[in-house]
């Protein structure tokens, strides 16, 4: 289960011109789009791996693991680093926007979904003047065996 969204700081990110966001205590680094590994036999949304000063971390593409559609690298897109229980993960976004401030009355639940446990990263909505920034906890998007998996490649 995600933690409920708190007031704080966020970095808000692109995809598919949707913007996201997550709380900037789980972002170790922002790099620009780096040689990625491929591994055989890894599920379609694992890139492969990368090599960040010496660890091997794994390196997911956001757009497939949500479930949009596959694209291209540009010179915007980036690999951002989310440290979550000790582990660290490279995720491939569209461009990283900014850091944003969110107060407690700028977030709301996150809407009822159906299938709670398969949106289960969703952890609520930021209100940025008339725009929308879904908050999300990263690690969630990937269930306990796809995350075992994903960490099992980088060892």
């Amino acid at each position: 289960m995600s933690p409920p969204p708190r007031a704080g700081q966020y970095l808000t990110f692109f995809l598919s011109e949707r913007s996201y966001g997550v709380p900037v205590s789980s972002v170790r680094e922002i790099n620009r789009m780096t040689q990625i590994t491929p591994v055989p036999r890894t599920p379609v949304f694992i890139s492969g791996v990368m090599n960040l000063r010496g660890k091997i971390i794994p390196v997911v593409d956001l757009r497939i693991k949500l479930g949009l559609e596959a694209k291209s690298s540009t010179r915007n897109t980036c690999i951002v680093v989310i440290e979550s229980e000790g582990r660290l993960m490279g995720v491939i976004v569209d461009a990283v926007s900014s850091v944003i401030d969110l107060q407690t009355s700028q977030i709301e639940p996150a809407p009822d979904l159906g299938e709670s446990t398969r949106f289960r990263y969703v952890i609520g909505m930021g209100k940025v003047d008339q725009d929308l920034v879904i908050l999300l906890d990263i690690a969630a998007t990937l269930s306990p065996q796809e995350m075992e998996q994903a960490q099992a490649i980088a060892a």
